[in-house]
């Protein structure tokens, strides 16, 4: 089996910065074949960069980059020569050399030209080695801040237009390579504050896979909300060896992430699968992700694109407790739309007040109170919601 492309990582001295190393992972994945004038004439490939110490300095913000590519010519069909001629990234000449080089996405706000571009044999060690560099180097704060989240930030997607012939997903081959020493090789910069800095280091290069095929293909994620009611719908394209999903949310106003739910997965299908998931939460704005679980334990992330707001209620409201009849806890969800004094107290049968289940100022939003009746009798009784000018009053039953 030959082998194809595989990311190049070099070795670059770096000064240190208060001995605070923003750490990352740089990989290269979803290896596609595409067609422009006929099939399988377009080679596309993804380039990712994520944070892996984000305690280490305030602000990681991706600069530009340097990317070398160990390349096998045995991707090439046969008559396609070697090593063919490349364009240099403009405009004017992208589609004139034998391959063209492209890129034709990115989650960075500017448009990127990948400049210089080359192929060629090194003599010393013997490879076939491919340049595609993105200098960028935007003022600080316009650039963008790289993601701690799996897999982090694309930088590139890649398109390589082969115009003399086709590309033979065949001789793609899902291992790394270990690079040739090159005096300029991948290097990544980017601004720690308003410095710029080479933060390129041997050891935070951790080789990610190439060309294994995605475990799951996600074809939508949206959310809805309801009150407080959020509603998660998913659905896949395809699914490979899935367990299942894990539910993620956060504040967005804070970085630690809490698992909420889990869905069953359909093991491994090419049908289209929808999902859904329910989350009750108080006023506040959101993200969610899903963390995708294979049956060996492997996992990606896929995040919610927009933010959850949830909003105050327009009404005073009060549940009925849940369960009902309950043994020997329940929950009573109820809604303040203003901020003030909430009383909620419980009776016995007789009308005897037994307990106040909640007794303080609350702030205007949507709220949940757990109620354990382990030391009570089984029967009816009667809970009462006191709030402003609003009063109500329901029942609950007890069987032990």
């Amino acid at each position: 089996m030959y082998k194809f492309v595989y990311l190049l990582i070099s070795i670059i001295a770096f000064n240190h910065i208060n001995a605070q190393i923003p750490e990352y992972t740089l990989s290269a994945k979803n290896f596609t074949l595409g067609s422009i004038n006929f099939p399988d004439d377009a080679l596309y490939f993804d380039v990712y960069i994520q944070w892996t110490n984000p305690d280490s300095v305030p602000n990681f913000e991706f600069a530009g980059s340097q990317l070398f590519f160990s390349f096998n010519r045995n991707v090439f069909t046969p008559g396609t020569t070697f090593p063919p001629s490349l364009n240099g990234g403009t405009s004017a000449n992208a589609d004139t050399s034998e391959i063209s080089i492209k890129i034709v996405g990115s989650d960075l706000p500017i448009n990127l030209i990948p400049r210089n571009n080359s192929l060629w044999t090194a003599a010393t060690p013997t490879a076939d080695i491919m340049r595609g560099a993105i200098n960028i180097l935007p003022a600080p704060g316009f650039g963008i801040n790289v993601s701690p989240d799996f897999p982090g930030t694309k930088i590139c997607r890649y398109r390589l237009w082969n115009k003399t012939g086709t590309f033979n997903f065949a001789q793609l081959n899902p291992a790394w390579r270990n690079p040739p020493i090159l005096t300029f090789a991948t290097k990544i910069i980017a601004y720690i504050g308003t410095a710029l800095i080479d933060v390129t280091t041997p050891e935070t290069h951790i080789i990610d896979y190439l060309n294994n095929p995605l475990p799951v293909e996600l074809a939508s994620f949206a959310a809805a909300t309801n009150r407080n009611n959020v509603t998660l719908n998913w659905s896949t394209a395809k699914e490979i060896n899935n367990s299942g999903f894990d539910v993620e949310r956060k504040l967005t106003t804070t970085n630690e992430w809490t698992r909420v739910g889990n869905v069953a997965g359909n093991g491994t299908t090419n049908e289209t699968h929808n999902y859904t998931f329910s989350d009750r939460v108080t006023t506040g704005n959101y993200n969610y992700r899903l963390k995708q679980v294979d049956f060996n334990g492997n996992f990606e992330y896929f995040n919610l694109s927009s933010e959850v707001n949830v909003g105050i209620p327009d009404k005073f409201d009060m549940s009925q407790n849940y369960p009902n009849p309950f043994n020997p806890s329940t929950k009573i969800n109820y809604d303040i739309p203003v901020d003030g004094k909430v009383t909620i107290a419980l009776y016995d049968i007789s009308g005897r007040e037994i307990a106040k289940l909640v007794n303080e100022v609350k702030h205007a939003g949507y709220y949940t109170v757990q109620f354990n009746a382990s030391n009570l009798s089984s029967g009816m009784y009667f809970y009462r919601i006191s709030a402003g000018d609003f009063v109500s009053t329901k029942k609950m039953v007890l069987i032990k």
